[in-house]
């Protein structure tokens, strides 16, 4: 009697043990670091063992002559295969040698992207997994400082097979290279934009909406007001947004 209420836990142990579950990757994004660039080095294929795929591209606003430094632009990981469950990991890298992280990333949909790698790279939430035979997510991304050069984009993407395990799955990798603008005469972009953050007064300047987001996306303030206050916010950084312009601001 004893030695078969000894073997109940033991069953329930081993059941647990070995039941198969969703690849972590797969449900609730990359660890980090598995972009496959020349700093991250490995890449998603370390944990997931199917084909290679040629369904993942990289896209961006930037300009084709560059992008301006400091200014906030938007990247979008895409991916189309024949399932309709997919994950991704993007980074970005300056193309020369070395390969530093470079820029920054905001998140711009928290239900369907986090950032992971310390910051360095955006990856999948579970609420971003599905899609039918394609799926895209897009974030912001601040250009650095003046002087950096070129910017390599590198993304590792997976294609599941909804089989509860890590085999099987298709890995796809893209990578794209957007240049500095050269930048000969002072450019005066206020024409094109709409709303200007005042440090001084820590209020918003604006003739249109403006909606205001933390790092990770969430919104915290809409406003259609010519001028509002926003001291009353968290310390931290923040991007404001309108139709016509994106724009990184740290409270302090």
């Amino acid at each position: 009697m004893k030695k078969s209420l000894l073997l109940i836990p033991i069953t329930i142990a081993l059941a647990i043990f070995f039941y198969p579950t969703t690849s972590n990757s797969n449900s609730i994004g990359s660890i980090g670091g598995k972009t496959g660039s020349p700093n991250d080095g490995s890449s998603c294929t370390q944990c997931h063992y199917g084909g290679q795929g040629t369904g993942a591209t990289i896209t961006t606003n930037i300009p084709p002559n560059g992008y301006i430094p400091n200014q906030v632009y938007t990247i979008t990981a895409n991916i189309q295969g024949s399932n309709d469950q997919y994950g991704f990991e993007i980074t970005a890298e300056e193309a020369n040698f070395g390969s530093a992280k470079k820029g920054t990333f905001f998140i711009t949909n928290n239900t369907e992207t986090k950032l992971t790698n310390n910051n360095k790279a955006v990856t999948h939430k579970l609420g971003g997994i599905f899609g039918p035979g394609l799926k895209s997510w897009s974030m912001s991304w601040q250009a650095p400082n003046t002087g950096t050069g070129a910017v390599t984009f590198y993304g590792a993407f997976i294609e599941g097979n909804v089989n509860q395990s890590n085999t099987g799955d298709t890995y796809h990798s893209s990578n794209l290279t957007v240049s500095e603008a050269v930048i000969n005469s002072v450019n005066n972009l206020s024409a094109k934009n709409d709303f200007i953050f005042n440090t001084a007064k820590k209020t918003i300047e604006s003739n249109t909406i403006v909606s205001a987001h933390d790092i990770n996306g969430k919104l915290v303030l809409t406003t259609t007001n010519n001028s509002t206050n926003i001291a009353h916010l968290k310390k931290g950084i923040y991007i404001l947004k309108s139709e016509n312009k994106t724009k990184k601001i740290i409270l302090n």
